[in-house]
């Protein structure tokens, strides 16, 4: 009992340190970095700015909030961050008026998200893998991705996108083993609430989630064919529905008033960037190389857009113009490939001679990989529907929202290679005479699994440090 205490008390101790240091990264990137490096802060900041000084949310062409040069505003997409932003800026202002405070301020709310979404990965973590080793690898290989760090610590809605995706998926995760329990079902819509304020780019994850929730009811069996529970379908379906709608639903409503019954406002921007923005920026005159005729194949591979893409996806800081080593981004993609790799091979076969699992598991776990396989295609199709229709932005950011379910298949990998060091070692004792060889050979299948998920942590601590103190402080130090 005492040794189940202690071992409690070390993990809750390393989780803290763990909380405690993801805020401590995010936090020297929120305070180094120039105002207005960030991917258009200046721009985001205006938002914030009009609902600290006015008390009220903008109409989205309205002309304190209008881009400069581009045409139209942020104040068109959801807002629930600014709007947080906003407020806490005009009660700070009623003991302060630095222009730095507030900043910092303004950024830390994205840094709290960043936390919580900390928290959210090592409860997936959790939730997902037995082995503490594996739990620790995606926890660090989620968190410390030097451009998740970034993008906690700067005006954005991205942030408050990327732990709406580690609710939501946590929620799924632990709703297939408990059933969709009343407090599965609130913290789904929380969820799905905060998606649906953050950014429309991160919309898949809903997606998902409604196909995830639905067939978790469908069932096949011999007696009834195919069946649904209707019951518990319809009656959840409708508690997270309402509780969904009761949370966004003035939004969209607002919009709808404000836009002509344009609820998602996209029309609505356009246009108005159609009659603010420059020549070169507008809508109608602008490159992009749609109406420039080319294919998105000449898009897509003749250009540097998937290179950039995957770089400012792993780390890419200021106005895109501060890279990490490029041996990082070299072995970052060699081990993804390798692990998903992993992931999709049969290896288990070697050693679990029959899979037992029962049906309704097996049915759930194809469900749940086929819908985040969906996200992801939507998301990264959204990238590059943008990049291709609108303007050329190969920005990693439009597709870190894909970040857990990437690195949930990469750790299922992990966990593949290193039971396959186990089948190994074991294989090889078995042909061993000596006992005590045997048990040594046989052991050290383990160790070598221990030594995998202890090399990749180093790496990507190791990786994320180098980002931080000798590319990212150094360029504004």
């Amino acid at each position: 009992m005492n040794g189940l205490k202690d071992g409690k008390k070390r993990e809750w101790a390393a989780e803290l340190v763990f909380y405690l240091l993801v805020f401590a990264a995010i936090a020297c990137f929120a305070m180094v970095q120039t105002y207005g490096d960030p991917p258009d802060e200046i721009n985001r900041f205006k938002v914030v700015n009009y609902i600290c000084s006015h008390g009220r949310l903008p109409h989205g062409a309205d002309p304190e909030v209008i881009l400069d040069g581009y045409g139209a505003s942020y104040a068109f997409q959801p807002i629930l961050t600014y709007m947080i932003q906003g407020f806490l800026l005009r009660f700070l202002k009623l003991f302060t008026s630095d222009g730095y405070v507030l900043l910092l301020a303004a950024r830390m709310v994205n840094a709290v998200f960043g936390v919580f979404m900390a928290y959210y990965v090592r409860r997936i973590a959790k939730e997902a893998w037995k082995n503490p080793w594996l739990q620790w690898v995606f926890t660090l290989m989620v968190v410390f991705l030097p451009q998740n760090i970034f993008i906690h610590s700067y005006v954005n809605t991205d942030s408050m996108a990327m732990l709406s995706v580690a609710v939501i998926f946590y929620a799924l995760l632990k709703a297939q083993r408990t059933g969709y329990e009343r407090g599965d079902c609130i913290r789904l819509a929380a969820g799905i609430i905060l998606c649906a304020m953050s950014y429309y780019n991160a919309y898949g994850i809903i997606v998902a989630a409604m196909l995830i929730f639905f067939f978790h009811y469908v069932h096949i069996s011999k007696e009834k064919g195919l069946w649904v529970e209707w019951r518990p379908l319809v009656r959840n379906g409708i508690f997270i529905s309402i509780l969904v709608l009761a949370g966004i639903g003035w939004w969209f409503i607002r919009n709808a008033v404000l836009y002509d019954g344009d609820i998602i406002a996209m029309n609505a921007r356009r246009e108005c960037a159609i009659q603010t923005a420059m020549e070169e920026y507008n809508p109608l005159t602008r490159f992009t190389y749609q109406n420039s005729g080319a294919s998105l194949y000449e898009m897509l591979f003749t250009t540097s857009y998937l290179r950039l893409l995957r770089d400012s996806f792993i780390a890419m800081f200021g106005p895109m113009l501060i890279p990490t080593h490029g041996l990082i981004y070299v072995y970052y993609k060699r081990f993804w490939i390798l692990a998903c790799t992993a992931a999709v091979l049969p290896l288990q076969f070697l050693w679990i001679k029959q899979d037992n699992t029962e049906p309704e598991v097996r049915k759930n776990r194809f469900v749940f990989y086929f819908s985040m396989a969906l996200f992801c295609a939507i998301t990264i199709g959204l990238s590059i529907y943008y990049s291709y229709t609108w303007e050329f932005q190969p920005q990693g950011r439009y597709i870190l929202p894909v970040l857990i379910p990437l690195m949930y298949l990469v750790t299922l990998g992990m966990e593949k290679l290193c039971g396959l060091m186990e089948w190994a070692a074991s294989r090889i004792a078995a042909s061993i005479t000596n006992e005590k060889s045997r048990t040594l050979t046989a052991g050290a299948g383990k160790a070598c699994g221990k030594l995998f998920c202890l090399g990749v942590m180093a790496y990507v601590m190791l990786s994320f440090a180098y980002s931080l103190f000798a590319r990212f402080l150094p360029y504004y130090l």
